[in-house]
């Protein structure tokens, strides 16, 4: 028996690669006969950069970028060949800042700039950029300006963070990298969010990443001059309103394709060349919920697995959906088992593993 075991990370407790092995090990537990293919997923977003050095020949390439709030640090993307991932995270993200900092108005993707003009530098032809986890709401203004573009303003205190979008007149490309018109840019997100109005970007996400109600007007009439000074129609386009507008940001600096970030990262690891051969996959991730069904690593396995006809059993740790299509009994919960929520964290691993065994053992 063939199984491929292509899980998202458990957030907080495992990371996809420790799932994978969990769940190896309660396979051959059960039967040490079993074939294990271990595909540790992730959707584009937070983990994804793990997943690809897993699967991947990849280098990690470091540099000094800017913060949210324009402070140097170390930071890191990957290369392989000529393609570079980067994941905006990793230079504006959240997680970058304390609580007490966390303000999209003061907030920007400069850094975000930084690291593709770095790969740009060194002569990369493909540019993934990985987007979520944001801290900024800037429409990626402050990643065109890391990468030459200037603005006409009418504020001459003008930052490219999101206080600035409301003063913004005019674009000036005179300086921009002379090699963005030849790189081929996509941009990975299963968010559908587009980038104006009450279901944009700043009503949206704008509460998470600090802003109050005051801001979170502000911000949405700033992206809204942004998007009538460029005036190219991208703030309609599902996805425009990802990561505070950085979608948006991407299509009209970059000339950005929007692509799933699951279906992508499936074509990348090869998931498409292993799935024929199987005759069961197990998948999952920390929680299934209302977001599982839109662009997460389960549904982008689901679709595959329907396509082939493969039964396929899903594990994770807490269930909060029944998805239409998955006979509950395939769903295996780490919360059956443990005894608590702490106790659920702490010994993720081991009962993985022992829903695994349990998985395997039902099925045959």
């Amino acid at each position: 028996m063939r199984v491929l075991v292509c899980p998202d990370k458990f957030k907080g407790s495992l990371t996809a690669s420790e799932v994978c092995q969990a769940i190896h090990k309660g396979l051959i537990r059960f039967d040490s006969d079993i074939e294990t293919i271990m595909l540790p997923l992730a959707d584009g977003g937070e983990g994804t950069l793990d997943v690809l050095e897993s699967v991947l020949e990849t280098e990690r390439v470091e540099l000094i970028a800017n913060n949210p709030l324009m402070r140097p640090f170390s930071t890191y993307y990957l290369q392989s060949k000529d393609l570079a991932f980067i994941e905006m995270a990793n230079a504006s993200g959240l997680q970058l800042l304390k609580n007490h900092e966390r303000n999209p108005l003061s907030t920007t993707t400069f850094g975000t700039g930084e690291m593709i003009r770095h790969a740009l530098d060194r002569g990369v032809n493909h540019i993934y950029l990985l987007i979520g986890g944001s801290a900024t709401n800037d429409g990626g203004i402050g990643m065109a300006k890391a990468l030459g573009y200037d603005f006409e303003v009418s504020d001459e205190n003008f930052k490219a963070d999101g206080a600035g979008l409301p003063f913004i007149e005019g674009l000036v490309k005179d300086d921009i990298h002379s090699r963005i018109e030849e790189v081929k840019f996509t941009v990975l997100s299963d968010v559908r969010t587009k980038l104006l109005g009450k279901d944009g970007a700043s009503y949206t996400y704008g509460r998470q990443k600090g802003a109050d109600d005051k801001a979170i007007d502000q911000l949405d009439q700033g992206l809204t001059n942004l998007s009538i000074v460029l005036n190219n129609g991208f703030e309609n386009v599902p996805g425009s309103g990802a990561a505070g507008g950085l979608g948006y940001g991407a299509m009209s600096f970059l000339k950005a394709e929007i692509k799933s970030g699951i279906e992508t990262i499936l074509d990348i690891v090869g998931y498409h060349k292993n799935v024929e051969s199987v005759d069961l996959i197990i998948t999952g991730e920390g929680k299934l919920d209302a977001q599982t069904a839109e662009g997460k690593v389960i549904s982008g396995v689901l679709h595959q697995a329907n396509t082939y006809n493969i039964p396929i059993g899903i594990i994770c740790g807490l269930a909060d959906l029944r998805m239409s299509g998955i006979d509950p009994k395939s769903i295996y919960q780490v919360t059956d088992l443990a005894l608590n929520h702490s106790d659920a964290m702490t010994n993720a691993g081991k009962y993985v593993e022992d829903l695994a065994f349990n998985l395997i053992s039902d099925i045959r």
